[in-house]
Order: structure tokens, then C-alpha cells, then sequence
């Protein structure tokens, strides 16, 4: 038997160290990450919508590649030059790690379609119902004295049902500092219980945690999303709500025109700023965007890189939802 391994080892030692080889260059990893433009995403492709209008033209968001510094990574971003190495502390908050900033992502994700479909049908003026929320964590403060972790949803504090963030201030507002309050949360779809000492940050009394809520509700039309494992941020939020929008209602507001947008959305409409403005202008101008909508947040910056690189592109920048229609209809 042993002769035989030592025979295969010795006629296939080339191969056997090449996969080698090529397995320690990509598990390697160095406290950096790569960025460049990830694309476009047609909404179309994503969604099914029940009893839909038509859209004229198309809808997309618009998306930075992100991928941990292995060595290939690396070497390639000397040859391409929209490669950029960005420091590790620069893409994780303090106190972090990568399943962190992966399970945050995920839940701003989730969070911004749901502010998306709920603002839209407000705006739609379609029927929906809040049925429940569901608060998780997002992160933990280096000072908090608990074992709470992100991606954790708070049930109940102190028996308390835990719906929104004002639930907990409530509580702090009983309990005083070095009190430890009884946390139960969901992990892993396990029930789990945790310690979590309230402690004073910025002379108020915190527990040292930040959450986002995300809602269950009945829709008048139903909405379903095809989602990628690895989609995560919540900067696709404002073209997901102005494709829904666009779906539920009988006015054409595309024009056969080919709608690029970023920006987050909240549950008013407020459109908020995002990262990665000089990818995002790239892959829009690339995707040949005939109007590219961009927060008011980013458009200093949007249309410094604009006319430094003479791209070809119709940037409008918007404060609101209302702003986007206003420059569609008009």
C-alpha cells in the first residue's frame, strides 16, 4: 500500500506541486482589500412583480467588486488600473473582522430592499401592511461589555420584546450604568442568551450597540426578489424603489431611456450618500447611462471626476425620490 502512494507521489510530484502551490497564493490573505468596477445590474433580471406594468427602457443599479488582497489580487491591480488597494481599517469599522462586515452588509442589504418596496407602494399609494419587525445588530462597539455579536436579532431584553431601537432606550432609560441586562437573541436560528452591562458612551447610558430594522409585510401585489448570496450594502436602494414604483404604476416615466441609479433610500424617500462614486461613474458610463442618478451627497465629487476624465455622461443629482420623478416626467 505504501509503495503505491510512494509510487503516484513520485509520477505526479510536478502536478502535485503546482495545485499546491496554487492553493497557498489564493488563501493567502493581506490585511487589504481590492476595489474596481463591479458592473450593472438591469432590475428587470431580479424582480417579479404581480399584475406589473411594462417598462419602457430599463432600470438598473449600479455595483463596486470588492475582494479580500490575496496575492493574484494583488499582482493584478498593478496591470489594471481601475484596481485599487484599499487598507483593511478603511472598509472595517473598529473591532471588527471580515464575517462582521459581511453580516452587516448583508442586513443593509435586506434592510434597503425593504425600505425600497415599502416606500415605493406608499408612493404608489398601493395597499400594504406592517405586519412585524425584526431588529438586528450591526455592530458592537470595542467598548461594550457583552456577548452580543453582528448579525444577532434582538428578541427581548429583560423579557422585554425588542421592535425597534426606541424599545431599548426605553429600558436604558430604567436601568442605571454597570446594571447587565439579560439579552435574548437569535443566532444561527438558535435561541441564544446573552450578558450585555450598560456602560456610558458620550455621557449617555448605552449598551454599545447599533441596529437596523427590518419589516415583515403584506403586500397588495406580491414582490419577489432573485437575490445573490453575495449581494450586500444598501446603496442599490434607490433604483430598486424607483423600478418597483415604475412597476405598480400605469404612467411611463423611463421613456425607453436606460435609468442608472445609486444612492440609499429611506422608509421618507430621502435618498442618502454611498461609496465608491469614481467605480459606480465608470460602470455607468461603460453601461452607457443615459441619465445617472447620484445622491446630492456625491455630486460634488461625481462631477469633479467627471470633468477630470471628460466622461460622456448625464449625471442629475437628487436630494429626494420626488427630485428623480420630477427630472423624468419633466
Amino acid at each position: 500500500m505504501l509503495n503505491k502512494i510512494y509510487d503516484f507521489l513520485k509520477e505526479n510530484i510536478k502536478e502535485i506541486l503546482i495545485f499546491i502551490a496554487v492553493v497557498i497564493l489564493f488563501s493567502i490573505k493581506f490585511p487589504y482589500y481590492i476595489d474596481s468596477p463591479g458592473g450593472t445590474l438591469s432590475l428587470k433580471k431580479r424582480f417579479e412583480i404581480e399584475n406589473a406594468s411594462d417598462i419602457n427602457g430599463d432600470i438598473s443599479l449600479v455595483y463596486v467588486a470588492e475582494r479580500e488582497a490575496t496575492i493574484p489580487a494583488l499582482l493584478l491591480s498593478f496591470i489594471f488600473k481601475d484596481w485599487d488597494i484599499i487598507k483593511r481599517e478603511e472598509v472595517m469599522l473598529e473591532n471588527e473582522n471580515t464575517k462582521d462586515v459581511n453580516a452587516r452588509g448583508k442586513i443593509n442589504f435586506d434592510q434597503s430592499l425593504n425600505n425600497a418596496i415599502i416606500f415605493a407602494f406608499k408612493k404608489a399609494n398601493k395597499p400594504f401592511e406592517v405586519l412585524s419587525a425584526k431588529v438586528f445588530i450591526t455592530y458592537v462597539a470595542l467598548e461594550a461589555k457583552t456577548d452580543l455579536k453582528v448579525g444577532d436579532q434582538l428578541l427581548t431584553i429583560d423579557e422585554v420584546e425588542i421592535l425597534n431601537r426606541e424599545n431599548i432606550a426605553k429600558i436604558l432609560e430604567t436601568k442605571n450604568i454597570g446594571d447587565h441586562l439579560k439579552v435574548k437573541v437569535l443566532r444561527n436560528n438558535k435561541e441564544f442568551l446573552a450578558d450585555a452591562e450598560i456602560i456610558e458612551l458620550g455621557g449617555e447610558k448605552k449598551v454599545g450597540i447599533v441596529t437596523d430594522t427590518i419589516y415583515d409585510y403584506k403586500l397588495s401585489q406580491d414582490v419577489k426578489y432573485k437575490k445573490n448570496k453575495s449581494e450586500m450594502g444598501s446603496s442599490g436602494g434607490f433604483a430598486t424603489a424607483l423600478f418597483i414604483y415604475s412597476s405598480l404604476t400605469d404612467k411611463d416615466i423611463i421613456k425607453s431611456r436606460n435609468i442608472i441609479g445609486t444612492g440609499t433610500i429611506d422608509e421618507n424617500g430621502d435618498v442618502g450618500a454611498i461609496g465608491g462614486v469614481k467605480y459606480k461613474l465608470k460602470s455607468a458610463l461603460k453601461a452607457k447611462a443615459d441619465v445617472f442618478f447620484i445622491s446630492n451627497d456625491n455630486c460634488d465629487e461625481a462631477n469633479k471626476i467627471k470633468k477630470e476624465k471628460k466622461y460622456d455622461l448625464n449625471i442629475v443629482c437628487i436630494k429626494n425620490f420626488d427630485d428623480a420623478i420630477n427630472y423624468l416626467e419633466g
